[in-house]
């Protein structure tokens, strides 16, 4: 009845097909039928939608994205409807190979199987699978620059490789180069010259190139049904005309055909989750510097998570000793590791003598060899105050990786250009040129002082220790402390201003003092402290600030209490908001206006501008920790993101092993729904400026390397009941299988440094502004990220399970197994 509806004989022939049906029916049949055949205008896009190439077709000058079997289906459509109606546009959005329609049928047929009571076989995947077991992994420090833009664009070409012909079409489309897709049957190898003429430009565009331009086969993608050619333009004596053309043509038609996105979509994602991560790290990366065969730290990049651990290494001058810890006796072991993770555990104590603070410190490999120090390190170390237990890792690096290659595609001046690149400034370039290696220190004591005190020692052994000791150095080579630096978050600017305040709240008065301001809040410290809590609305009074002005009244100012610190003395202040415009916020206004220039900034002024962003990318190229994500999807939270470096750590590794799909299965990390119970429970109670919470996590593989990757079993600290019950595991693990452990450090996350990616999301938002919005929801919706450590050396030593402390081999063996697998 389709190809009829609008024909004369339409209703005699309804009327005779339809005779048995009941009036009502044959009327909602036929408005069914009109609605069908009503024209339509929509756009159709599949990209993204289909499991298909989507490419750009043309029907009356409007251009639809769709693959070649939508296509089919609109051109059949079209014949059977006699043009573009609503019928044919429901048609191609209901192909079978569209994911949304996969998805329906898929669930339609697993609720028909729990409902005939055949419910999925372990093989197939259940009714209650979580799809966020697998991640997407992103890899920090790795953006794919473009110097051009590349425009996806189908036209047909014809080929000429090793002497023979064919037809293609092009895929996306460049100045420099293109991509083709390929039928299957016809091969070539990478290094091949390719000839190219674009018939299907030819068509439109006098070229005027009859020999057809050049290339040269760079890679080859095999798919099931066809293949990928990418392909390098060669220099030629038609090159400048033609690339001229197709300058212009680009630039004309990329509202049209759409820019490719991928790899500037890609570095935003990076860059953005690159910012979530690096201001709540924490390990401290120490950088070190080589001269002239020497090593000493240069450098320690600083977060407000890890600078406990660069204070804990300031002596009482404020000198650091990190030279003395990070001797090249150890450097040296620690090199000759097998790659890519060189690390060990360090042990650290002080010890107070005649106002001087002397460190003694021994890594694990130092301890084995010295047994009969060991329990008299443990034993007297663990019981001070000052006793912690260090992460210790090497990695490489080199100034080369300071610079930051740009992620905005930009047209070069010569053909052969190079990748566009944010360059270093000279200045940078002479500080950080020596730089060879970064150390990284993680604190994993957490409370497990009372594990190594149990070890018992001989008094008389105590004077042996002073060969763990630290010398006391006359010059220390300067090792400087610098912050990590994003875009400041803050709505506004905040001033250092120190002035005697008065703090009412439930009728009692509390003094104090400012110690920076901004139009709308203050940061106090009081003389005492304080039982305020985040929420409170408090009185304040500015004391010596109402002496300087008459036109404001400067007491009982009402502000809100937005963080307390630990010691309950100093607190951040909002201004309330109020019906009438808040006096404290008018004054601050005007004193700010006045006196800008003679106002400090509580922003520190870096020593060297830019040296931060250069080590920021140093150690993001380097580094190999494994990090993850928790997103919210309103009232769930989601784990499906985790990050890696320059290369894998052992927990990746698992992972991809456990999976055997060549994807990172998060079974292991995400068992009993921890994402939406235990970790989402803990940001929720939060602060954004709160100390990380940790767990540790304890993977058991069976000794034998050929044992199944579905053998491996995971256990979070908090599963068991008491300590005890915990060391029976641990110590029963350690005997009978190869334990891995790692510490997860959980920190709450605040709103994205958008300013940070602004200009990508810019670009992005011109062309696709879909995109641009998806990517910002995925970034705002960042609520925690976590860190996680290898601390498998450091678990038997802590448990007194001295025959298993050197289990690291059986460790690195499975992981290398994995590797091959």
């Amino acid at each position: 009845m389709k190809s009829l509806i609008n024909s004369a004989e339409f209703d005699q022939v309804f009327s005779s097909l339809t005779s048995d049906l009941p009036k009502s029916k044959q009327f909602l049949l036929k408005m069914e039928l009109k609605r069908l055949a009503q024209p339509c205008d929509y756009f159709i896009d599949l990209r993204g939608h289909v499991d298909g190439e989507v490419r750009p077709f043309v029907y009356r000058d409007k251009t639809h994205y769709m693959d070649d079997n939508a296509i089919q289906i609109f051109e059949s459509g079209i014949k059977q409807y006699g043009g573009y109606t609503l019928g044919v546009y429901e048609e191609v959005l209901n192909a079978d190979n569209n994911f949304r329609v996969m998805h329906k049928k898929e669930t339609a047929q697993r609720v028909k199987s729990v409902l005939t009571g055949n419910e999925a076989t372990d093989d197939s995947p259940g009714v209650g699978s979580v799809e966020q077991d697998k991640a997407k992994l992103i890899t920090f420090g790795h953006y794919v620059s473009r110097t051009e833009e590349r425009m996806n664009f189908g036209v047909d070409v014809d080929v000429k490789v090793n002497g023979s012909r064919f037809v293609a079409t092009t895929s996306d489309l460049s100045i420099s180069g293109c991509k083709l897709k390929i039928p299957k049957g016809r091969s070539a190898n990478s290094g091949d010259t390719v000839t190219i003429n674009f018939t299907g430009l030819e068509q439109e565009f006098t070229l005027d190139i009859p020999d057809g331009i050049q290339y040269q086969l760079v890679d080859i993608e095999q798919l099931d049904k066809v293949n990928y050619w990418r392909l390098k333009k060669l220099p030629s004596e038609q090159d400048q005309v033609f690339s001229n053309f197709l300058q212009k043509f680009i630039h004309g038609n990329k509202r049209r055909y759409k820019v490719n996105l991928d790899n500037t979509t890609d570095a935003v994602t990076t860059k953005g989750y690159e910012q979530f991560y690096l201001p709540r790290l924490n390990s401290l990366p120490v950088y070190l510097a080589v001269n002239e065969g020497a090593v000493s730290p240069r450098f320690a990049l600083t977060t407000d998570y890890n600078k406990s651990v660069w204070h804990y290494f300031l002596d009482e001058q404020q000198r650091s000793v990190l030279i003395t810890l990070l001797t090249v006796k150890r450097l040296k072991h620690l090199l000759a590791q097998p790659g890519p993770e060189r690390s060990t555990i360090l042990y650290c104590f002080t010890h107070a003598a005649k106002g001087k603070l002397y460190y003694y410190s021994a890594t694990a490999e130092e301890l084995l060899a010295a047994p009969e120090l060991r329990d008299t390190f443990f034993g007297f170390g663990a019981a001070k105050p000052s006793w912690r237990v260090f992460h210790l890792n090497l990695i490489k690096t080199t100034a080369q990786h300071a610079t930051a290659h740009l992620t905005l595609p930009e047209t070069p001046q010569k053909p052969d250009a190079s990748p566009a690149k944010a360059a270093t400034t000279p200045l940078i370039q002479g500080v950080i040129k020596n730089l060879r290696y970064i150390a990284g220190l993680t604190d994993i004591s957490a409370n497990n002082a009372t594990n190594y005190q149990q070890y018992s020692y001989n008094p008389a052994h105590l004077a042996q220790l002073n060969q763990f000791g630290h010398r006391k150095l006359p010059q220390v080579p300067p090792c400087e402390a610098v912050p990590v630096q994003y875009i400041n978050l803050r709505a506004e600017s905040r001033y250092l201003y120190k002035t005697t305040v008065q703090l009412r709240h439930n009728e009692q008065l509390v003094a104090g003092f400012s110690r920076d301001f901004s139009t709308g809040g203050l940061q106090i410290e009081t003389t005492q402290p304080v039982q305020y809590k985040k929420g409170d609305v408090i009185e304040l009074d500015l004391v010596d600030l109402q002496k300087i002005t008459n036109k404001h009244q400067l007491t009982q100012l009402p502000y809100e209490v937005m963080a307390v610190s630990k010691s309950q003395s100093i607190m951040n202040l909002k201004a309330l908001a109020t019906e009438a415009n808040h006096t404290g916020k008018q004054f601050f206004q005007q004193l700010i206006q006045n006196n800008r220039a003679k106002l400090t900034l509580a922003e520190e002024t870096p020593k060297y501008p830019g040296l931060s962003e250069a080590l920021r990318n140093m150690y993001l190229k380097s580094l190999n920790n494994f990090a993850f994500y928790l997103h919210r999807k309103g009232i769930r939270y989601e784990l499906n993101v985790v990050a890696q470096g320059a290369s894998p750590n052992a927990l990746h590794t698992l992972l991809l092993q456990h999976s055997n799909k060549g994807t990172l299965d998060l079974e292991l990390l995400l068992k009993n729904s921890t994402a939406n119970l235990q970790f989402a429970q803990q940001l929720k109670t939060m602060k954004r400026f709160d100390p990380p919470k940790s767990y540790e996590l304890y993977i058991k593989a069976p000794r034998a390397s050929s044992a199944s990757s579905a053998a491996l079993e995971s256990y979070y600290d908090y599963e068991f009941s008491d300590e005890q019950q915990k060391q029976a595991f641990i110590k029963n693990a350690l005997r009978e299988a190869t334990l891995f452990a790692f510490r997860l450090f959980l920190s709450r996350t605040g709103r994205p440094d958008t300013d940070y990616i602004a200009k990508e999301i810019s670009y992005i938002s011109v062309y696709a502004i879909h995109r641009a919005k998806t990517l910002e929801e995925e970034l705002w919706s960042v609520a925690g990220v976590g860190d996680a450590v290898d601390i498998s050396k450091e678990l038997a030593w802590r448990y007194g399970s001295i025959a298993h402390a050197e289990d690291d081999g059986l460790r690195q063996k499975r992981l290398n197994t994995s590797k091959s697998r």
